[in-house]
């Protein structure tokens, strides 16, 4: 009796499983069912505008990367910084100085190696006398890009031509900066004083040879001093006239072509007016 019960459980549990596979048949078509997955690549980012809003963004393990760090105007000490420009930006005055920080990275986006070539041998640190590695010396171009008025482009001004291949290089990584259209001003500043210098209508403080050194022609200094001194010499280094001579409210001088030199003390830069 045993035995025959067993085998009828038996034959029962056999004609279920064949019910169910017969089932499953009919709902698969007879295909294994397919499983969901999970895609674990990496999103693709959204390419960027002018400039190079986002700096530290790519997918290329060998890229150029730069963090910040930014000194505020209630501090003395650098903290880390967002790493996207225009979250700095948003801070405002606020940021004093900001400094970059490569991770080392030797492969350069298009932009990035055209404010290179504007850069071109020019050290981006006063105290170097020699240019750094690229990714160093791009990575001080970006610390004036997170740097309100680009560090100095606005105030003091621009003063050398190392600093005016620093501003050009600048305005081409962040031409979106919210200094730029003042250091675009200042940039146009120093060149054109530079034009003028080499034309010998700007000159500074100093001997002067007329006709060799700078040009004939009536000058005003750019800022005048209460203690602007200014002399005429004759070939025979005689006084042709000299600010002791008359007294104007404001300064103006005419260095004539029979001039041999002109002498200036405290004035300052001169211009041809």
């Amino acid at each position: 009796m045993k035995n025959l019960v067993r085998t009828s459980a038996v034959a029962l549990t056999a004609l279920f499983l064949l019910s169910g596979c017969a089932l499953v048949d009919q709902v698969t078509g007879g295909q294994s069912p397919e499983v969901e997955t999970t895609s674990t690549a990496t999103p693709e980012t959204a390419p960027s505008g002018t400039g190079e809003a986002n700096p530290s963004a790519s997918s290329d393990s060998g890229a150029f990367a730069v963090s910040f760090s930014c000194r505020m105007a209630d501090s003395r000490s650098f903290t880390e910084a967002p790493s996207e420009l225009d979250e700095i930006w948003a801070l405002g005055d606020d940021v004093t100085r900001c400094t970059g920080k490569s991770n080392g990275g030797t492969t350069f986006t298009e932009t990035e190696q055209k404010a290179l070539d504007a850069l071109g041998q020019a050290a981006t640190d006063d105290a170097k006398d020699e240019a750094a590695a690229d990714d160093v010396r791009l990575a001080d171009i970006y610390a004036l890009c997170a740097t309100p008025g680009f560090y100095f482009g606005v105030s003091p001004g621009i003063s050398n031509d190392e600093q005016a291949s620093q501003i050009a290089a600048a305005l081409i990584l962040c031409p979106e900066h919210p200094d730029a259209d003042q250091t675009r001003g200042s940039l146009s500043t120093y060149e054109a004083n530079v034009k003028a210098g080499n034309d010998g209508t700007r000159f500074n403080d100093g001997v002067w040879k007329v006709g060799e050194e700078i040009k004939p022609g009536t000058y005003k200094p750019e800022s005048p001093s209460d203690n602007c001194r200014w002399f005429r010499y004759d070939a025979e280094g005689d006084w042709i006239e000299s600010s002791y001579d008359k007294a104007q409210a404001e300064i103006v001088v005419t260095i004539d072509a029979t001039d041999s030199t002109f002498e200036s003390r405290n004035c300052g830069y001169w211009r041809a007016s």
